[in-house]
């Protein structure tokens, strides 16, 4: 089973109705458990699927920063 979770993406080539810059692009959630569980949890905390992906990509990238800086040797104090 293969389901395609939509995700909007700020971009400057293209305009939508508010005049905001958009661009639309598609993530293929390959494992139906993970499918499951994003949208029991966006039920149950009543926030969309979408904004639960955009939370994990962000701390996704936010931990390959902190890996990449302790590499660096630097050491950040949060």
């Amino acid at each position: 089973m293969e389901e395609v979770l939509k995700l909007v993406m700020e971009d400057r080539e293209t305009k939508d109705d508010n005049g905001r810059f958009k661009e639309d692009f598609s993530i293929r959630i390959t494992e139906a458990m993970l499918y499951d569980r994003l949208h029991t949890l966006s039920n149950e905390y009543s926030v969309s699927v979408e904004l639960l992906v955009n939370i994990a990509v962000k701390r996704l990238l936010s931990d390959i920063d902190f890996v990449r800086n302790l590499r660096m040797g630097k050491i950040d104090g949060e």
